[in-house]
């Protein structure tokens, strides 16, 4: 609705005139016959219209519409249409009486195939005509569609239908080993030899790679296979069936897949690709901080987690099993399993346990490593290893590897041939990779309520060289560089929500160096230059500490996300403001 309203012009230029008399000096004589003329004014104004005043000449639309545009008027909700209702009851109708009928007296039409039949029976009170379709449709079969009043009742028959899924057109498999060996026994290879006359040879072959079998202490295999759109596949025959003419065809490069089936199959294949699209598009960041502390004096058992002070209060921790066992105590922390509420001036534990072998398990409440960083201070001498970053979807594996592989003799393979006169021998060497760095294998399972299952398996080895000799036989000897590797690695499953900060402790490793302090100069003096030297070996322990933060960044788990972001601008914003104390403001 669009209303226009003009004001009469009369009174405004009264005042117009008034205010521009009022800016005039009047002589006093002028002013004496004004006087009269005012105070005709005033009962000319005060008194009522009795008879319609001379219009004056009428202004063009374009400059009635810029003085007043129209006023657009919505009504409110409540004065829209409001859905009829009604009771309902019949029995043993046949469907196309009953929906012709459903619409009388009401604003919608109805158009019924004329291959719809059969019967109806239903009871429904206090519903609309929509909410008498839909029960129809759930209960009977009939489809239907609707286009603004119009309703299209469709017979329950076999029907194509086109959807569309958003997924990688890829298969991917992944696997991850953690082991603790105890060797490996090799049985010897027979040799073989043949003689002929004056001209005979004989040759031997020794490969150290065959007949060996590996005695293992413990280990643990995870494999991980993603075949998408197969199992998709499988899914929707299983939903369907195979039966009158059902089929699924997939076309996996176009994201596009046809579903011919019954129209209450149908939806329910609509169903389960918008559940399965809301759970394999679910995307997770996880923020990782690989941390070694080499411990102070105090702490040569490991890190004391009740000794560090409380961050926040009102922050909760929630931690596994700590500490290891002693003749009094078991080493199981009684707040083991139990979330704790932080305390100004109270530590993260008052368990009386010990700090032998490290906390297995701890997840806390915190904005940022940074925080938990400092509490490490206390305790030893902090330094980050590695950072790493990496975001990925739902139950994929996600791998970061940062260090340099370098390759050492793994396999010998010596060839000896000899004939009547003469012995020649051939070497063949195997060479391997070792890795020296940080790793990082992570898969995330992410639930609807943004709580986040990780399998976590973090990796830090240490690549060194060492230089065995074997004598290949009487003459000959080898000189073979060797790989030495010191490794700290954990494969475990862990449970976090969106934001909260896991920490995966006990990793602990001994270091021996040799210092040499001496005098300027004279400690370098040959012969004589160790009486200015001083040496001492230094034995040192450090623990390898994990944080790990997953943050979930669609669905309802984005607020954590997106308030990391925020903060992360408002930060720069006061980086790139200039400081009022040196602007001299």
């Amino acid at each position: 609705m669009t209303m226009k309203s003009l004001t009469p012009a009369l009174p405004l230029i009264l005042v117009a005139a008034l205010g521009a008399a009022g800016c005039q000096h009047l002589p006093e004589q002028d002013a004496r016959s004004v006087a009269p003329n005012l105070e005709s004014i005033d009962t000319a104004m005060a008194a009522p219209e009795t008879a319609p005043r001379e219009a004056g000449p009428a202004l063009p639309p374009q400059v009635q519409e810029t003085l007043l545009p129209p006023v657009s008027v919505e009504l409110p909700a409540s004065a829209r249409r409001v859905e009829q209702r009604f009771d309902i009851a019949v029995n043993g109708i046949p469907a196309r009486q009953f929906f012709i009928g459903l619409v009388e007296d009401s604003p919608y039409n109805m158009v019924v195939h004329p291959d719809v039949a059969g019967s109806l029976t239903l009871d429904l009170k206090n519903v609309s005509v929509e909410e008498v379709m839909q029960t129809v449709r759930d209960v009977y079969g009939y489809e239907y569609r609707r286009n603004g009043n119009v309703y299209q009742v469709m017979p329950a028959r076999m029907r194509s239908r086109v959807f569309k899924v958003d997924y990688l057109n890829i298969q991917r498999t992944g696997s991850s080993r953690t082991r603790v060996s105890s060797g490996q026994v090799s049985e010897a290879a027979a040799g073989g030899g043949d003689e002929d006359g004056e001209n005979g040879s004989s040759s031997s072959r020794s490969d150290s790679g065959s007949n060996r079998t590996s005695v293992s202490g413990s280990e643990v295999n995870t494999r991980s296979e993603s075949d998408f759109w197969s199992e998709l596949r499988d899914a929707l025959t299983m939903l369907i069936g195979e039966e009158e003419g059902r089929r699924v065809v997939i076309n996996a490069q176009a994201g596009i897949l046809v579903v011919r089936a019954l129209p209450g199959e149908l939806r329910d294949v609509e169903d389960y690709l918008a559940t399965l699209q809301d759970v394999v598009q679910r995307q997770v960041i996880l923020e990782a901080k690989i941390v070694e502390v080499e411990l102070n004096e105090g702490f040569r058992t490991g890190i004391n987690w009740s000794a560090l002070g409380e961050p926040k209060t009102g922050q909760t921790v929630f931690g596994g099993q700590a500490g290891g066992g002693s003749i009094i105590t078991d080493g199981v922390a009684e707040f083991a399993g139990s979330p704790v509420t932080l305390t100004p001036g109270a530590g993260i534990i008052a368990a009386e346990t010990s700090s032998f072998g490290g906390m297995n398990f701890l997840s806390i409440n915190m904005n940022d490593f940074t925080a938990f960083l400092e509490l490490l201070k206390s305790q030893g001498k902090v330094q980050v290893l590695s950072s790493p970053r990496v975001s990925t979807v739902n139950n994929q594996k996600a791998v970061i590897k940062v260090g340099t592989d370098e390759f050492f003799v793994t396999d010998v393979e010596t060839d000896t041939n000899t004939t009547l006169n003469t012995t020649n021998q051939s070497v063949n060497v195997e060479l391997t990779p070792f890795f020296s760095g940080v790793a990082l294998d992570v898969i995330p399972q992410i639930s609807a309520e943004d709580e986040v299952t990780l399998h976590i398996h973090p990796t830090v080895s240490e690549v060194s060289e060492r230089t065995k000799s074997i004598n290949v036989s009487t003459e000959t000897s080898l000189e073979i560089p060797l790989a030495l590797s010191s490794i700290r690695e954990s494969d475990t499953i862990i449970r976090a929500r969106s934001g909260q900060i896991v920490v995966i402790g006990g990793l602990m490793k001994d270091q021996q160096t040799n210092e040499v302090a001496k005098t300027p100069g004279l400690g370098d003096v040959p012969m004589f230059g160790k009486l200015f030297q001083h040496q001492r070996e230094r034995k040192t322990k450090s623990e390898l500490v994990i944080l790990l933060r997953p943050i979930v960044t669609s669905g309802s788990g984005g607020n954590v996300w997106n308030e990391q972001v925020r903060q992360s601008a408002e930060r720069i914003g006061r980086m790139q403001s200039p400081d009022p104390d040196t602007t001299g403001h």
